[in-house]
């Protein structure tokens, strides 16, 4: 079977601005050369000499397109008039041929040359029986003996399971273990002659970095012959030299024989991590890796001891140089580790490798037809220039999107790309001003080259244009006339340079009104400045940074709104009190995202924005509510109310299946359930292989107050597989909540109360009777300290009173 898919590139231009402005007059009349007005998006440049003006009052030179269309000559003489535009020069355009047995041409044209100017864009909408070289690139450390020899018996059935897609087809293999150094590899000489030994007894073979074991052939036996003697060696720590490996799998054109016009896939095989560029620091090895071919003429790696393993951002960017479409085939335990590399090199991905033959070439073929059935747009522009993609894919009438991707494609298919080019900013360096850039699918060798003019000046500006005058009488002979403005020499200053020295003097009335902007204002330079042979020169900030420019010092580069606490957020110029975003930002603050890429799900085949059911504002889905129906996620692709989540409609038929429990259970209708039903002893999450499925997990309550958990997913059946039937997997065990036992919660409550309620009255009487005795002995303490007794109180007087009679004689009686 033959695959073409055609894709073709027609070119045009769009009218399109850089950037919205809330006073675009202002922001071109701000502009004193030149050279920034035609750098400001829609203005134009008035070269007419001051003394030719037949204008009253000032001249302002740079006004935007749209007014020199209104006043034309009344503002400026047509031949003065520079106005840049966007152009295009085709210097290459051989049509399109598919011709069997020819190389192809896919892309048209193949080379165009392209004055852009900053703020404007160009668009651009490309063919292919397609050459595939394909290279194994496999870790023959011990632990991969059995995949070595699995692989060996699947070098025929991998090539018939390939020209079914392409009868163009070439297959290479080689191997790699670790460099031979410590601590990778035990260097100790019985160590260097084998490292290991085989699951059949023998010693494995010495150890070596990288060996390029087959260069690519339509030799099939000849694979299977080198894929059998391939040496299996071993090394001491846990990473492998992978990376060592794909870089000379790569750059190492000539000696794999990868072929210009040809889909290159590697194919990296391995159950083990990899080192990365700094490793080899612990063997000593500093130089880094010069991403360039060491092979010798058995193809062992050369360098391996002399320079560093390559980093990440190395492969990536050699990959994409060489067109490089990697496949990472590991073992399930390392799948993760390889994620995380392959989201970093853009043509990769990853797959479990299976311990099959079938499920080896299952697993190429697959990712083949995922990269010819679908086509990614890339390219190399600079970073001053923007590159967005638009197409309607397969849908003729449908909405143009912005995307780099389109899916789902079958032979005879015709896609249209439309591609945009925004220059965001001219370069500091004028050399950078011409450059080169190419514009390709994903994995195919050919490119729209496109020889980008970045428009940064004025041609007046240049010496040997008329608009260039050096000691000009207009200048009176002490500036030169550029563009109608006059480059002063220095020390001299004013319109026509008539004024001499720097500071500002006494100036007249006339030269006063140079510097206001019109008669209803008195401010002079707008406060910013001042006035100089009527001229305005602005007042400098203490931040050189910040600058007020402008006819009348009437702009500034600082005063924008601010966001995060930056002006314009970081994302873009102020420019006259009004953000000038770069390109992809939008908003007020530059704060919101103008791209549609972040609202497309990575792994979505028709890639509609926000599943269809949002709108993309500021690069986030805000999801749609219809019939009281409200999508969420973060492309609003879920929707647990809705016809397609069928949890409530199918948990009946679970319940009674699974559990014997639930309305159906009760009615004996159990048999009604047609569906297939399996029980699991554990329903496994895996979000990345669901979504591929389409397999949705239920959490819902059932009788007793369980809850239960089941998966369901539609498969394919019937004699032609064209009969969706659901599959269900259910969970063993229920989650019922424990019965409460009632009596026992009473008598523990009542036993409970007792028992605390005699702590309590014990508590309190051992406390009352402490406090008693305490208070007992402090009253004993204090009487026995008292200084009179129980009779002597110095206080009591007797009620009765004794007197004496003096003439009374107790003797006198006798």
């Amino acid at each position: 079977m033959t695959r073409w898919v055609i894709f073709f590139f027609c070119v045009q231009f769009l009218s399109s601005v850089f950037s919205e402005y809330k006073d675009a007059e202002s922001l071109c009349a701000a502009q004193q050369t030149c050279k920034n007005c035609l750098q400001t998006s829609q203005c134009v440049w008035c070269s007419t000499p001051l003394s030719d003006q037949n204008v009253n009052g000032p001249l302002v030179r740079c006004v935007t397109r749209e007014k020199f269309s209104n006043e034309g000559s009344h503002w400026c003489r047509t031949s003065d008039v520079i106005d840049e535009t966007s152009q295009m020069l085709l210097l290459e355009d051989r049509p399109l041929s598919s011709t069997k047995g020819t190389s192809p041409v896919q892309i048209q044209p193949q080379r165009i040359r392209l004055k852009l100017k900053r703020g404007k864009s160009f668009s651009s909408c490309q063919a292919e029986d397609y050459p595939v070289d394909l290279y194994y690139l496999m870790d023959l450390s011990a632990s991969m003996e059995d995949s070595r020899n699995l692989l060996s018996e699947l070098g025929r059935e991998l090539a018939d399971a390939m020209r079914n897609l392409t009868s163009n087809f070439r297959l290479g293999f080689g191997s790699f273990v670790d460099k031979v150094v410590l601590p990778m590899t035990l260097t100790q000489p019985d160590k260097l002659k084998s490292p290991c030994t085989l699951k059949s007894g023998k010693p494995c073979a010495p150890p070596y970095d990288y060996k390029n074991q087959m260069p690519l052939s339509e030799n099939i036996d000849l694979f299977k012959t080198r894929v059998r003697e391939a040496p299996v060696s071993g090394n001491l720590d846990a990473p492998e030299g992978g990376l060592d490996a794909m870089m000379q799998a790569m750059v190492c054109t000539k000696e794999i024989g990868w072929r210009q016009d040809a889909r290159h896939l590697i194919v990296f095989s391995t159950d083990a991590s990899f080192h990365v560029a700094g490793d080899g620091r612990l063997a000593g090895i500093i130089e880094p890796n010069d991403c360039l071919c060491h092979l010798d003429e058995k193809g062992f790696y050369t360098h391996s001891l002399l320079q560093d393993y390559p980093s990440v951002s190395q492969i990536n960017r050699i990959a994409r140089e060489h067109n490089m479409n990697v496949i990472f085939a590991v073992k399930s335990e390392r799948k993760t580790t390889y994620e995380l590399l392959s989201g970093s090199i853009s043509g990769s991905s990853v797959e479990t490798l299976q311990n099959n033959s079938k499920g080896i070439v299952s697993l190429i073929r697959g990712e083949y037809e995922k990269l010819v059935n679908s086509i990614t747009m890339t390219d190399n522009a600079p970073k001053t220039v923007d590159v967005k993609y638009y197409s309607r894919c397969l849908e003729k009438n449908g909405e143009l999107k912005e995307r780099q991707k389109c899916g789902g494609l079958r032979v005879g298919n015709v896609v249209e790309f439309e591609v945009t080019l925004q220059a965001s900013e001219c370069p500091t360096n004028p050399n950078e001003w011409q450059t080169s850039m190419q514009i390709k699918p994903r994995g195919i060798n050919e490119s729209l080259t496109i020889e980008l003019s970045i428009i940064c000046d004025c041609p007046c500006e240049r010496p040997g244009h008329p608009g260039y005058v050096a000691a000009s009488d207009n200048c009176r002979g002490n500036g030169t006339l550029v563009c109608g403005v006059c480059s002063c020499n220095e020390n001299f200053y004013g319109k026509q340079c008539e004024c001499e020295g720097n500071e500002a003097g006494a100036e007249n009335a006339a030269a006063m009104a140079d510097c206001r902007p019109n008669n209803e204002t008195d401010e002079i330079c707008s406060g910013h400045g001042d006035c100089k042979c009527g001229v305005c020169d602005c007042a400098k900030r203490p931040n050189p940074q910040e600058v007020f420019y402008g006819k009348y010092c009437e702009c500034d580069n600082f005063s924008c709104k601010r966001s995060e606490g930056l002006v314009c957020g970081g994302r873009g110029k102020c420019e006259c009190g009004t953000c000038n975003c770069l390109p992809g930002w939008g908003g007020e603050t530059c704060n919101c995202k103008e791209t549609n890429s972040t609202c497309i799900p990575s792994n979505s085949e028709t890639m509609e924005i926000c599943s269809g059911r949002g709108d993309c504002i500021c690069g986030s889905c805000h999801c749609h509510e219809k019939d009281n129906i409200r999508y969420s996620g973060q492309y609003c692709e879920e929707c647990p109310v809705c016809p397609g989540q069928r949890c409530e409609e199918l948990k009946n038929c679970v319940e009674c299946v699974a559990y014997g429990t639930g309305p159906l259970a009760e009615n004996g209708k159990c048999d009604a359930c047609l569906h297939q039903i399996d029980i699991v002893d554990k329903i496994v999450e895996n979000p990345e292989e669901d979504r591929k499925t389409g397999a949705r997990i239920c959490r819902t309550p059932g009788d007793a107050g369980c809850t239960f958990v089941f998966k369901y997913e539609y498969y394919r059946g019937g004699n032609r597989g064209d009969i969706k039937i659901l599959k269900i997997l259910a969970e063993k065990e229920r989650i019922c909540p424990t019965p409460i036992n009632v009596l026992g919660v009473a008598i523990g409550l009542i036993i409970s109360t007792v028992i605390i309620g005699s702590l309590i009255l014990l508590i309190w009487k051992i406390l009352t009777t402490i406090h008693d005795k305490r208070e007992y002995a402090k009253f004993e303490r204090e009487r026995a300290l008292a200084k009179w007794d129980k009779g002597d109180n110095p206080l009591y007087k007797k009620a009765t009173s004794t007197f004496s009679n003096p003439t009374y004689n107790e003797n006198s009686r006798d």
